[in-house]
């Protein structure tokens, strides 16, 4: 199998269903939002059940611990049965139990267990992204990716916004039920997603070492961990405990999570012109050092708005080099091997979404939060030099 052929399917000549695919976005929209309602109160949250920084960065980074061990077996069984909406499902289950299960944890600890149980319904992604880029030809791939990063990057500001505001009207409970009801609503709409079946393959390990040992799509991988490392230890960590610091509400965080997010889904929609404009190398190495400046200069912030204005961003920079990144690993595959190597490229940056936090909390618990952003800066200034010297 060659990943850099053009795939000869019929698919590639069947006219784009606007309807179809504008229903897969708003319940992909459903999705995040299920997952993201809560997540600008959730750090501050923990630390008021008495959690050290360090429980903190687990709580955050189980999220993708969950995803790091389970998103690339999801994607081989996936292209295995053929199908993709039964995993969509299932990842709305996962989400609903998940919030409702940091609705009743008692403990730090039982906050950690539910947030894994929400990075189960986040490795689901691996299939629904291909359930999606199923309905477009592999030559307009980076719009299809584009605009599945701008839905995305809408749900998050949207329920990362919203949620702020039911925690500080309701209380954080509210905020976390929003997340399971939200949920049960996309569970439903879930079943009535159209679906291309793919063939059913059964990837053998070889070519999964294939897949998997391929220099661009491990490069693009690797980068995009060490992005993911830096964006969840700062923005989903360390930065709403920071402002915390700062005298932020849970209104407050949610709009300083909004402020990255909202930067981030601009930076979705201007992938593809920067690209064809100034090509796919700089725009990528220019993210990525927007990036890490966003996050080194944290520590020396004393009020909210500026802090506001750096996330933003940070937002931006990730915005664009995550939707690059992703386009990339899946431009020329085999569209029935597409769910194994957005598999593998989701397994590897998930890992990035683990250890950034995990990390940073033992950093920050040691050498204090400026630390834990000095780090996470500098592995960001690594991804743009390899981004540099890629091919």
């Amino acid at each position: 199998m060659s990943l850099n052929q053009s795939s000869s399917h019929a698919d590639e000549h069947v006219p784009l269903d606007r309807f179809r695919v504008g229903f897969v976005l708003f319940t992909i929209f459903l999705f995040w939002s299920a997952m993201y309602v809560y997540v600008p109160i959730l750090p501050v949250y923990a630390r008021g059940l008495g959690a050290s920084l360090t429980v903190v960065g687990l709580l955050v980074g189980a999220y993708g611990f969950s995803q790091m061990v389970l998103r690339l077996p999801v994607g081989v069984l996936s292209d295995r049965i053929g199908r993709r909406r039964p995993f969509l499902s299932a990842g709305f289950v996962a989400a609903g139990l998940g919030a409702l299960g940091l609705a009743l944890a008692p403990t730090p600890e039982w906050l950690v267990v539910a947030r894994g149980v929400v990075g189960i319904a986040a490795a689901t992604w691996v299939a629904s992204t291909v359930l999606y880029t199923g309905f477009f030809p592999p030559g307009q791939m980076t719009r299809a990716i584009g605009l599945l990063s701008f839905v995305s990057g809408i749900a998050q500001l949207v329920a990362t916004s919203a949620g702020g505001q039911i925690a500080e009207q309701f209380g954080s409970q509210a905020a976390f039920l929003s997340g399971t009801a939200i949920a049960a609503i996309g569970l439903a709409l879930s079943f009535w997603v159209p679906e291309r079946r793919a063939n059913a393959t059964t990837p053998h390990l070889r070519d999964l070492v294939k897949i998997a040992a391929v220099p661009s799509l491990l490069s693009v991988s690797i980068i995009s961990a060490l992005s993911q490392y830096a964006s969840w230890a700062s923005t989903y960590a360390f930065v709403p405990v920071y402002a915390d610091i700062l005298g932020a509400n849970r209104a407050d965080l949610g709009t300083l999570t909004a402020a990255s997010l909202a930067a981030q889904t601009i930076a979705t929609l201007m992938v593809a012109p920067l690209s064809h404009r100034l090509g796919p190398r700089p725009v990528m190495v220019g993210s990525l050092l927007a990036l890490a400046l966003s996050i080194a200069v944290v520590p020396f912030q004393t009020d909210l708005l500026p802090l506001a204005l750096w996330q933003a961003l940070g937002g931006f920079g990730r915005g664009l080099c995550q939707t690059g990144l992703m386009a990339a690993a899946v431009r020329g595959v085999d569209p029935n091997r597409r769910a194994t190597a957005m598999g593998v490229y989701q397994a590897v940056y998930a890992i990035g979404m683990f250890v950034g936090p995990v990390t940073a909390g033992m950093v920050a618990d040691n050498l204090g939060l400026a630390g834990a952003f000095y780090a996470s800066a500098g592995l960001v200034a690594l991804g743009a030099a390899m981004a540099l010297r890629s091919r």
